[in-house]
Protein backbone atom coordinates (compact mmCIF):
# COMPACT_ATOMS: atom_id res chain seq x y z
CA UNK A 1 0.00 0.00 0.00
CA UNK A 2 2.90 2.34 0.72
CA UNK A 3 3.79 2.36 -2.97
CA UNK A 4 0.65 4.30 -3.89
CA UNK A 5 0.74 8.05 -4.46
CA UNK A 6 -1.64 10.64 -3.04
CA UNK A 7 -3.39 10.66 -6.41
CA UNK A 8 -4.03 6.91 -6.08
CA UNK A 9 -5.55 7.37 -2.66
CA UNK A 10 -7.76 10.13 -4.04
CA UNK A 11 -8.92 7.73 -6.76
CA UNK A 12 -9.75 5.20 -4.06
CA UNK A 13 -11.74 7.79 -2.12
CA UNK A 14 -13.72 8.81 -5.22
CA UNK A 15 -14.36 5.15 -6.05
CA UNK A 16 -15.70 4.60 -2.52
CA UNK A 17 -18.16 7.46 -3.09
CA UNK A 18 -19.20 5.90 -6.41
CA UNK A 19 -19.79 2.52 -4.71
CA UNK A 20 -22.00 4.21 -2.10
CA UNK A 21 -24.03 5.87 -4.86
CA UNK A 22 -24.35 2.57 -6.76
CA UNK A 23 -25.64 0.78 -3.66
CA UNK A 24 -28.03 3.63 -2.80
CA UNK A 25 -29.41 3.60 -6.35
CA UNK A 26 -29.83 -0.17 -6.20
CA UNK A 27 -31.86 -0.04 -2.99
CA UNK A 28 -33.91 3.12 -3.60
CA UNK A 29 -34.51 3.09 -7.36
CA UNK A 30 -33.69 -0.21 -9.08
CA UNK A 31 -34.89 -2.89 -6.67
CA UNK A 32 -38.60 -2.15 -7.20
CA UNK A 33 -38.25 -0.47 -10.60
CA UNK A 34 -40.62 -2.94 -12.37
CA UNK A 35 -43.39 -1.66 -10.08
CA UNK A 36 -42.88 2.01 -10.97
CA UNK A 37 -46.31 2.19 -12.59
CA UNK A 38 -48.15 0.08 -10.08
CA UNK A 39 -49.25 -3.58 -10.07
CA UNK A 40 -50.72 -3.30 -13.57
CA UNK A 41 -47.29 -3.15 -15.20
CA UNK A 42 -43.98 -4.99 -15.14
CA UNK A 43 -41.07 -2.99 -16.58
CA UNK A 44 -43.52 -0.83 -18.55
CA UNK A 45 -45.32 -3.91 -19.96
CA UNK A 46 -49.02 -4.11 -19.14
CA UNK A 47 -49.90 -7.30 -17.23
CA UNK A 48 -53.11 -8.97 -16.14
CA UNK A 49 -54.68 -8.31 -12.72
CA UNK A 50 -53.15 -10.50 -10.02
CA UNK A 51 -49.91 -10.87 -11.98
CA UNK A 52 -47.77 -10.33 -8.87
CA UNK A 53 -49.65 -13.02 -6.99
CA UNK A 54 -48.61 -15.66 -9.50
CA UNK A 55 -46.28 -15.53 -12.49
CA UNK A 56 -45.07 -12.06 -11.51
CA UNK A 57 -43.26 -13.45 -8.46
CA UNK A 58 -40.95 -15.44 -10.77
CA UNK A 59 -40.40 -12.49 -13.10
CA UNK A 60 -39.59 -10.15 -10.24
CA UNK A 61 -37.16 -12.70 -8.81
CA UNK A 62 -35.49 -13.10 -12.23
CA UNK A 63 -35.14 -9.32 -12.59
CA UNK A 64 -33.55 -8.96 -9.16
CA UNK A 65 -31.25 -11.94 -9.76
CA UNK A 66 -29.91 -10.39 -12.97
CA UNK A 67 -29.59 -7.04 -11.20
CA UNK A 68 -27.58 -8.57 -8.35
CA UNK A 69 -25.47 -10.59 -10.80
CA UNK A 70 -24.46 -7.40 -12.57
CA UNK A 71 -23.51 -5.78 -9.28
CA UNK A 72 -21.63 -8.92 -8.21
CA UNK A 73 -19.55 -8.93 -11.41
CA UNK A 74 -18.76 -5.25 -10.85
CA UNK A 75 -17.72 -6.02 -7.27
CA UNK A 76 -15.41 -8.82 -8.45
CA UNK A 77 -13.79 -6.52 -11.01
CA UNK A 78 -13.28 -3.85 -8.36
CA UNK A 79 -11.75 -6.36 -5.95
CA UNK A 80 -9.37 -7.59 -8.68
CA UNK A 81 -8.20 -4.02 -9.38
CA UNK A 82 -7.66 -3.26 -5.69
CA UNK A 83 -5.82 -6.51 -4.96
CA UNK A 84 -3.59 -6.19 -8.05
CA UNK A 85 -2.62 -2.67 -7.06
CA UNK A 86 -3.53 -1.25 -10.49
CA UNK A 87 -5.59 1.55 -9.02
CA UNK A 88 -5.18 3.66 -12.16
CA UNK A 89 -7.89 1.39 -13.67
CA UNK A 90 -10.51 2.61 -11.18
CA UNK A 91 -11.93 5.32 -13.52
CA UNK A 92 -12.23 2.71 -16.29
CA UNK A 93 -14.03 0.40 -13.83
CA UNK A 94 -16.55 3.12 -12.93
CA UNK A 95 -17.26 3.96 -16.57
CA UNK A 96 -17.23 0.33 -17.67
CA UNK A 97 -19.74 -0.65 -15.00
CA UNK A 98 -22.20 1.93 -16.34
CA UNK A 99 -21.43 0.94 -19.94
CA UNK A 100 -22.17 -2.73 -19.25
CA UNK A 101 -25.22 -2.00 -17.10
CA UNK A 102 -27.17 -0.14 -19.79
CA UNK A 103 -27.14 -2.98 -22.39
CA UNK A 104 -28.06 -5.49 -19.69
CA UNK A 105 -30.98 -3.32 -18.63
CA UNK A 106 -32.29 -2.80 -22.17
CA UNK A 107 -31.64 -6.45 -23.03
CA UNK A 108 -33.79 -7.66 -20.15
CA UNK A 109 -36.48 -5.10 -20.96
CA UNK A 110 -36.52 -6.32 -24.58
CA UNK A 111 -36.77 -9.93 -23.37
CA UNK A 112 -39.61 -8.98 -21.04
CA UNK A 113 -41.47 -7.22 -23.82
CA UNK A 114 -41.02 -10.19 -26.16
CA UNK A 115 -42.37 -12.66 -23.57
CA UNK A 116 -45.02 -10.63 -21.77
CA UNK A 117 -45.88 -7.87 -24.21
CA UNK A 118 -45.41 -9.39 -27.66
CA UNK A 119 -48.71 -7.81 -28.74
CA UNK A 120 -48.77 -4.33 -27.17
CA UNK A 121 -52.18 -2.67 -27.00
CA UNK A 122 -53.28 -0.49 -29.92
CA UNK A 123 -55.45 2.34 -28.59
CA UNK A 124 -58.35 3.50 -30.68
CA UNK A 125 -57.26 7.11 -30.19
CA UNK A 126 -53.91 8.79 -29.60
CA UNK A 127 -52.92 12.42 -29.23
CA UNK A 128 -49.99 14.17 -30.88
CA UNK A 129 -48.75 17.48 -29.54
CA UNK A 130 -48.66 20.21 -32.18
CA UNK A 131 -46.26 22.32 -30.13
CA UNK A 132 -43.08 23.14 -32.03
CA UNK A 133 -39.92 22.10 -30.21
CA UNK A 134 -36.93 24.20 -31.18
CA UNK A 135 -33.46 22.93 -30.37
CA UNK A 136 -32.63 26.28 -28.82
CA UNK A 137 -35.39 25.81 -26.24
CA UNK A 138 -33.66 22.70 -24.91
CA UNK A 139 -30.02 22.98 -25.93
CA UNK A 140 -27.81 25.91 -24.96
CA UNK A 141 -25.82 26.69 -28.08
CA UNK A 142 -23.45 29.08 -26.24
CA UNK A 143 -22.64 26.19 -23.89
CA UNK A 144 -22.06 23.88 -26.87
CA UNK A 145 -19.73 26.47 -28.46
CA UNK A 146 -17.88 26.78 -25.15
CA UNK A 147 -17.46 22.99 -25.04
CA UNK A 148 -16.10 23.00 -28.59
CA UNK A 149 -13.63 25.77 -27.73
CA UNK A 150 -12.39 23.92 -24.64
CA UNK A 151 -11.97 20.70 -26.64
CA UNK A 152 -10.06 22.52 -29.39
CA UNK A 153 -7.87 24.33 -26.86
CA UNK A 154 -7.13 21.10 -24.99
CA UNK A 155 -6.09 19.27 -28.14
CA UNK A 156 -4.01 22.19 -29.38
CA UNK A 157 -2.18 22.28 -26.05
CA UNK A 158 -1.52 18.54 -26.05
CA UNK A 159 -0.44 18.39 -29.70
CA UNK A 160 1.95 21.34 -29.43
CA UNK A 161 3.25 21.05 -25.86
CA UNK A 162 2.31 17.57 -24.66
CA UNK A 163 4.91 15.98 -22.41
CA UNK A 164 6.27 12.44 -22.53
CA UNK A 165 3.66 11.23 -20.01
CA UNK A 166 0.68 11.86 -22.29
CA UNK A 167 -1.42 8.73 -22.83
CA UNK A 168 -3.36 9.63 -25.96
CA UNK A 169 -6.08 7.11 -25.31
CA UNK A 170 -7.50 9.22 -22.49
CA UNK A 171 -8.15 12.47 -24.47
CA UNK A 172 -9.34 10.45 -27.47
CA UNK A 173 -11.83 8.54 -25.31
CA UNK A 174 -13.10 11.67 -23.56
CA UNK A 175 -13.53 13.55 -26.83
CA UNK A 176 -15.36 10.61 -28.40
CA UNK A 177 -17.91 10.51 -25.59
CA UNK A 178 -18.39 14.28 -25.35
CA UNK A 179 -18.95 14.75 -29.08
CA UNK A 180 -20.83 11.46 -29.55
CA UNK A 181 -23.53 12.37 -27.01
CA UNK A 182 -24.59 15.51 -28.92
CA UNK A 183 -26.56 13.61 -31.63
CA UNK A 184 -28.41 11.76 -28.86
CA UNK A 185 -29.39 15.12 -27.33
CA UNK A 186 -30.74 16.32 -30.68
CA UNK A 187 -32.66 13.06 -31.13
CA UNK A 188 -34.25 13.41 -27.68
CA UNK A 189 -35.42 16.95 -28.53
CA UNK A 190 -36.68 16.21 -32.03
CA UNK A 191 -38.68 13.05 -31.33
CA UNK A 192 -41.37 11.97 -28.92
CA UNK A 193 -43.99 9.33 -28.23
CA UNK A 194 -47.69 9.66 -29.10
CA UNK A 195 -49.86 10.38 -26.09
CA UNK A 196 -52.92 8.49 -24.88
CA UNK A 197 -56.19 10.39 -25.25
CA UNK A 198 -56.95 9.86 -21.56
CA UNK A 199 -55.11 12.33 -19.30
CA UNK A 200 -53.09 13.54 -22.29
CA UNK A 201 -51.95 16.74 -20.57
CA UNK A 202 -50.55 14.84 -17.57
CA UNK A 203 -48.74 12.43 -19.87
CA UNK A 204 -47.35 15.36 -21.85
CA UNK A 205 -46.00 17.09 -18.72
CA UNK A 206 -44.43 13.82 -17.61
CA UNK A 207 -42.86 13.28 -21.04
CA UNK A 208 -41.46 16.80 -21.07
CA UNK A 209 -40.04 16.29 -17.57
CA UNK A 210 -38.34 13.09 -18.78
CA UNK A 211 -36.97 14.86 -21.84
CA UNK A 212 -35.40 17.64 -19.80
CA UNK A 213 -34.09 15.19 -17.22
CA UNK A 214 -32.35 13.14 -19.93
CA UNK A 215 -30.81 16.31 -21.37
CA UNK A 216 -29.62 17.53 -17.95
CA UNK A 217 -28.01 14.19 -17.15
CA UNK A 218 -26.22 14.13 -20.51
CA UNK A 219 -25.01 17.69 -20.00
CA UNK A 220 -23.68 16.84 -16.54
CA UNK A 221 -21.80 13.84 -17.94
CA UNK A 222 -20.33 15.90 -20.77
CA UNK A 223 -19.26 18.77 -18.50
CA UNK A 224 -17.63 16.31 -16.10
CA UNK A 225 -15.65 14.86 -19.01
CA UNK A 226 -14.84 18.35 -20.32
CA UNK A 227 -13.31 19.26 -16.96
CA UNK A 228 -11.25 16.07 -17.03
CA UNK A 229 -10.07 16.72 -20.60
CA UNK A 230 -9.13 20.35 -19.90
CA UNK A 231 -7.38 19.39 -16.66
CA UNK A 232 -5.44 16.65 -18.40
CA UNK A 233 -4.37 19.06 -21.14
CA UNK A 234 -3.22 21.65 -18.61
CA UNK A 235 -1.29 19.18 -16.49
CA UNK A 236 0.44 17.54 -19.47
CA UNK A 237 0.61 20.42 -21.95
CA UNK A 238 1.64 23.32 -19.75
CA UNK A 239 5.21 22.88 -18.49
CA UNK A 240 4.69 25.11 -15.47
CA UNK A 241 1.70 23.06 -14.29
CA UNK A 242 3.88 20.43 -12.60
CA UNK A 243 5.23 23.14 -10.29
CA UNK A 244 1.80 24.42 -9.25
CA UNK A 245 0.53 22.02 -6.63
CA UNK A 246 -2.80 23.77 -6.11
CA UNK A 247 -3.65 23.43 -9.82
CA UNK A 248 -3.92 19.65 -9.45
CA UNK A 249 -6.32 20.00 -6.55
CA UNK A 250 -8.30 22.71 -8.32
CA UNK A 251 -8.94 20.42 -11.30
CA UNK A 252 -9.86 17.56 -8.99
CA UNK A 253 -12.13 19.82 -6.92
CA UNK A 254 -14.01 21.12 -9.96
CA UNK A 255 -14.43 17.59 -11.35
CA UNK A 256 -15.71 16.35 -7.98
CA UNK A 257 -18.16 19.26 -7.70
CA UNK A 258 -19.57 18.53 -11.17
CA UNK A 259 -19.78 14.81 -10.40
CA UNK A 260 -21.57 15.35 -7.07
CA UNK A 261 -24.02 17.76 -8.72
CA UNK A 262 -24.67 15.14 -11.42
CA UNK A 263 -25.35 12.43 -8.86
CA UNK A 264 -27.69 14.67 -6.88
CA UNK A 265 -29.56 15.64 -10.05
CA UNK A 266 -29.87 12.01 -11.14
CA UNK A 267 -31.24 10.86 -7.77
CA UNK A 268 -33.66 13.78 -7.31
CA UNK A 269 -34.78 13.72 -10.93
CA UNK A 270 -35.42 9.98 -11.06
CA UNK A 271 -37.44 10.17 -7.85
CA UNK A 272 -39.51 13.06 -9.19
CA UNK A 273 -40.17 11.28 -12.49
CA UNK A 274 -41.18 8.10 -10.68
CA UNK A 275 -43.66 10.07 -8.58
CA UNK A 276 -45.09 11.90 -11.62
CA UNK A 277 -45.62 8.71 -13.63
CA UNK A 278 -46.80 6.45 -10.83
CA UNK A 279 -50.39 6.22 -12.06
CA UNK A 280 -49.77 7.06 -15.73
CA UNK A 281 -49.40 4.68 -18.66
CA UNK A 282 -45.70 4.13 -19.54
CA UNK A 283 -44.51 5.89 -22.67
CA UNK A 284 -43.91 3.56 -25.59
CA UNK A 285 -46.15 0.91 -24.03
CA UNK A 286 -48.54 0.77 -26.97
CA UNK A 287 -48.38 0.65 -30.76
CA UNK A 288 -49.86 3.59 -32.61
CA UNK A 289 -51.47 3.39 -36.03
CA UNK A 290 -48.19 4.28 -37.76
CA UNK A 291 -45.54 3.31 -35.21
CA UNK A 292 -44.73 0.20 -33.21
CA UNK A 293 -44.04 0.34 -29.48
CA UNK A 294 -40.35 0.99 -28.79
CA UNK A 295 -38.08 0.75 -25.78
CA UNK A 296 -36.10 3.83 -26.73
CA UNK A 297 -37.51 7.22 -27.62
CA UNK A 298 -38.17 7.49 -31.38
CA UNK A 299 -35.12 8.94 -33.10
CA UNK A 300 -32.71 7.21 -30.72
CA UNK A 301 -32.06 4.13 -32.80
CA UNK A 302 -30.83 1.05 -30.90
CA UNK A 303 -28.56 0.37 -33.90
CA UNK A 304 -27.02 3.81 -33.64
CA UNK A 305 -26.62 3.39 -29.89
CA UNK A 306 -25.06 -0.05 -30.42
CA UNK A 307 -22.63 1.37 -32.99
CA UNK A 308 -21.67 4.17 -30.61
CA UNK A 309 -21.06 1.71 -27.75
CA UNK A 310 -19.11 -0.53 -30.15
CA UNK A 311 -16.84 2.37 -31.04
CA UNK A 312 -16.32 3.09 -27.36
CA UNK A 313 -15.38 -0.52 -26.65
CA UNK A 314 -13.00 -0.49 -29.64
CA UNK A 315 -11.24 2.58 -28.30
CA UNK A 316 -10.92 0.98 -24.86
CA UNK A 317 -9.31 -2.06 -26.45
CA UNK A 318 -6.96 -0.08 -28.71
CA UNK A 319 -5.78 2.24 -25.95
CA UNK A 320 -5.78 -0.20 -23.06
CA UNK A 321 -2.93 0.49 -20.59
Amino acid sequence: MSGHSSGDWLLLFVTALIVIVFVFYLVRRLWNYPLNHGPGFFLDVEVAPGFYNGEGVRWLKLYRTILLAGYFIGALALAAILISGRWFLLPAWAGGTALVGVPICYGFMAYTRAKLGANPPVPTRTVVSLETRRLGDYISWPAEVLMAVIIAFSWALLLTHGDAKVHWGWPVLLTYIIVGLLPFKIGVVRNSYPLPSERAEEHYRWMEAQRRQWLRVQDCVRWFLIVNLAGYALLHGWPAASKIAWLHWLVIGIAMAVWLASVGMLIRGSGRLAAMGRDLRPLGNWSGPFRRATLMMPGVSPWWYGAWCGGLVLLLVLFRP
